[in-house]
């Protein structure tokens, strides 16, 4: 599935790591609490460069939980808050 609009393929990346972190069980303000804010912006950039975003959101749609998958560039960093 392609993004309606370009302009808002940042905006659902945006979207998709919030969905994420929420289903891997990550808070946003722990990420973010990490280094003042830093592995937060690097996650961000990850995302929005990320060529998985199709895995990205047919693992979404069939996970309500879950471990932060190898398709995402930010599970290191996630799986690291969890712990």
């Amino acid at each position: 599935m392609t993004d309606p609009k370009p302009e808002l393929a940042g905006f659902h990346r945006q979207v998709l790591m919030e969905d994420m972190m929420e289903t891997v069980g990550v808070e946003q303000f722990d990420v973010v609490d990490l280094d003042g804010g830093q592995s937060y912006i690097r996650a961000r950039a990850n995302c929005h460069a990320c060529e998985c975003k199709d895995a990205c959101t047919n693992w979404l749609a069939a996970h309500t939980a879950g471990d932060p998958q190898p398709f995402c560039p930010n599970a290191t960093l996630f799986q690291a808050v969890k712990s």
